[in-house]
């Protein structure tokens, strides 16, 4: 029986044996299949779907029914809908029991994963989850936009396409796409291709025969899109790194890059967080240079853990081979120009008002010219923070302490003269507050200090040799006495509704120190090491005044926006000194002028110098000025400066440009020499549909290339694919760029 309805006709079959009306008869079937093939066997060849209990919702203008063959023919607006799968068309064939369907004209299919395909035919399995679709545009997975021939659905996440194009960009023209001929897709997980063609705005730039890319959003395991660098020192650099993701808790990065001038350099990075108070990473690389002959190498690890009884583990291993690598292959400044490293493992706890740390600690120098390599293994301390003595107003602190000092004597790199120096050191300290008024605190110190060396030297100035001294003691007793105030302020109201009031604060302060010149044999053997050892004959007088801006918002929350000290010192053992007019006397120290503000976020500003009252010069000038009057612009302009000694200048500016664009360029430039001494410029690119972006460096800069001072040109270029990985060749480092 023909069932016909000029309205909208809503038939539901459900798979758990309602059938459908008996007036259908199977008259029907043979019409219906003289006007459409057969209804998809060849995705379903083996045996029918595992049935369930979801309902095949089929809804059309007109629909054809056969009951005993399970089939719905359906036309004019159709809609086939099982679980949160849809399929939209002009016309439908379905078989309600084995899921199988084939599809004509207008085809939408959605899936739960966020697929979208529209295609002008459609073969399908609404139960197995697979089909085909030809002549097809759409989303797979909710990320990567396909068109082209045929995307043949394999299982969950599993596509196959013929003469199909590929993208995670919007628009009928794409920024960017790959054309393949073939390819197999595994949602997070890889694409493989052959004959493929990457076009930028329709316009083809790379043949690819055979290719691979990661098409991960999540954690998992698979090779990266490879590097690429350029450097007129290097040559060209080419790499590729693989991720393994171990488990949840664990994974690594093991890769190669092929340097042309130097070899093939290895790389492993291991990541861990075992639990929420256990976490660390390892990164070690290894060249055997061709270029220099060295072997170069550097590891760095860093290891954080929460141990039972409230005690922690912070360690750091930090090593480089005695070719300095950060000097050779370094793009960071800061490790370029660092002068050693710094190996460390802190065992800690800390209780309300005391504290103990086991600390062993090696750092190694990385100059060419000099070695001052210090180990400490170990250091042990414990500290007392101030805390009052019974119910009185005495307060106590103290720090105790023991370490075994492994030191070169000998500062020549090429000559290692180690010796071992254990030091014990206790510092106990009691100070009574005493409050004059509201305003004002006079707080008086005293300490006494015990100090023992298994080890000392004294030189003799005639001779140049140094004789050997074991067993001996420093004693000593330090005073001090610190007055503050009388403090003043004021509030002043702002215009701004969002800033309720500033508070202006005045704070004098100033400081006398003490400590005799005593014991002063025993001091002259001490080797110097840090600034225990480092303490002298002392009386002198420091003042300071200071000048603090607060801003309070309407919400209570106050902020320190500026701070300005001025401060100075006064030796008295300087005007005791026997004077001639050679070296007259000069108690005063230099007048020392020191600026932290961040008025607003729009602007920075920093500056500290000294001033020699005596010789009337700037010893010292830095300062620190930032500007980003709009979220398109910044500048920052740093100086550091000693008198007669260095100067030197780093600027950096950066533009947001329209559509995506921004542009960074620092140089850094020796004003005492009168050289720029590095160059950088950053050109990147994010599209507006997030789709895919890239990073262009460029850097000219002065190198030390096997110690040997030489003008590096170097050019890197990331790009990252959205969901198809990044083409990395920067490590995401930021060079010389500044912020704020």
């Amino acid at each position: 029986m023909l069932v016909k309805n000029f309205g909208l006709f809503v038939l539901s079959v459900f798979l758990l044996g309602t059938g459908f009306p008996s007036t259908i008869i199977a008259e029907d079937l043979p019409d219906m299949k003289k006007r459409r093939p057969s209804v998809l066997p060849a995705l379903n060849s083996s045996s029918p779907a595992k049935e369930r209990t979801d309902p095949i919702f089929v809804s059309a203008d007109q629909m054809i029914q056969l009951q005993n063959k399970n089939l719905v023919k359906a036309t004019g607006h159709v809609l086939v809908r099982y679980g949160k799968r849809t399929i939209r068309s002009r016309e439908i064939i379905v078989n309600t029991a084995t899921g199988q369907g084939e599809a004509h004209g207008g085809v939408i299919m959605t899936a739960e994963d966020g697929t979208v395909l529209r295609a002008e035919r459609a073969q399908f399995n609404l139960k197995t989850k697979k089909g085909r679709w030809f002549d097809v545009k759409g989303k797979i997975a909710g990320i990567y936009y396909v068109s082209g021939k045929e995307v043949r659905k394999i299982s969950e996440g599993h596509f196959q396409t013929k003469d199909v194009s590929l993208t995670t960009c919007t628009g009928d023209l794409p920024d960017w796409t790959i054309e393949t001929s073939e390819a197999d897709l595994i949602i997070e997980d890889r694409a493989l291709f052959k004959g493929g063609i990457f076009k930028i705005k329709n316009i083809p730039i790379l043949y690819i025969p055979l290719g691979y890319f990661p098409m991960v959003t999540k954690r998992k395991s698979g090779f990266l899109i490879p590097r690429l660098g350029v450097s007129s020192l290097d040559g060209v650099t080419v790499g590729n790194r693989y991720f393994w993701a171990i488990n949840p808790q664990w994974d690594a990065t093991l890769g190669v890059e092929y340097i042309e001038k130097r070899g093939a350099r290895g790389a492993l990075e291991i990541r861990y967080a075992t639990s929420k108070t256990t976490w660390g990473q390892f990164y070690g690389t290894i060249l055997d240079d061709n270029l220099t002959g060295n072997t170069f190498w550097k590891i760095d690890a860093t290891h954080h853990q929460n141990l039972p009884l409230g005690f922690k583990l912070n360690a750091k291993i930090d090593g480089t081979s005695e070719d300095s690598f950060n000097k050779t292959f370094a793009n960071q400044t800061e490790s370029r120009t660092r002068r050693s490293s710094d190996s460390y493992a802190s065992f800690f706890k800390t209780w309300s008002n005391s504290t103990f740390d086991i600390l062993a600690r090696y750092q190694e120098s990385e100059e060419a010219t000099t070695d001052d390599s210090l180990g400490q293994l170990p250091t042990v301390t414990y500290k007392t923070q101030p805390i009052a003595i019974g119910g009185t107003s005495f307060i106590f602190n103290q720090e105790t302490s023991y370490s075994h000092f492994l030191v070169d004597l000998d500062t020549d790199p090429v000559v290692d003269n180690f010796e071992g120096v254990q030091r014990a050191d206790i510092h106990p300290q009691v100070s009574l507050p005493i409050n004059l008024g509201n305003w004002m605190r006079f707080t008086p110190r005293a300490g006494v200090r015990g100090t023992y060396y298994s080890k000392g030297i004294r030189e003799n100035m005639v001779t140049g040799t140094n004789t050997f001294h074991s067993g001996f003691s420093r004693e000593l007793i330090d005073l001090n006495a610190t007055l503050e105030g009388p403090k003043f302020n004021r509030v002043f109201l702002s215009g701004n509704p969002r800033t309720a009031r500033f508070k202006h604060v005045i704070e004098p302060r100033i400081k006398y120190q003490y400590i005799p010149n005593m014991d002063r044999a025993d001091r002259a053997k001490i080797i110097l090491i840090d600034a225990i050892d480092d303490l002298n004959y002392t009386h002198q007088i420091n003042y300071f005044l200071t000048q603090r801006l607060l801003k309070k918002g309407n919400d209570g929350t106050v902020v320190q926006i500026a701070q300005f000290e001025i401060s100075q010192g006064y030796d008295i053992i300087e005007t005791t000194r026997l004077a001639n007019p050679m070296t007259p006397r000069r108690p005063l120290t230099n007048l020392r002028f020191d600026l932290d503000s961040r008025f607003t976020d729009y602007l920075m500003l920093n500056f500290d110098t000294e001033y020699n009252v005596y010789d009337g010069v700037l010893e010292t000038v830095n300062f620190d000025v930032g500007v980003k009057p709009t979220d398109w612009m910044m500048l920052i302009v740093e100086r550091r400066a000693v008198h007669r000694q260095s100067t030197s200048i780093l600027g950096t500016v950066a533009l947001g440009l329209p559509k995506g664009w921004n542009i960074k360029y620092s140089t850094r430039f020796d004003e005492f020499r009168e050289e720029i001494l590095e160059h950088n410029a950053q050109l990147t690119f994010n599209n507006s549909c997030v789709c895919w972006g890239f990073i262009l460096d460029f850097i000219r800069r002065n190198n030390f290339d096997n110690d040997i001072r030489t003008t590096e040109t170097k050019l890197l270029f990331s790009i990252q694919l959205r969901g198809l990985g990044d083409f990395d060749g920067t490590r995401g480092e930021s060079f010389l760029h500044r912020t704020f």
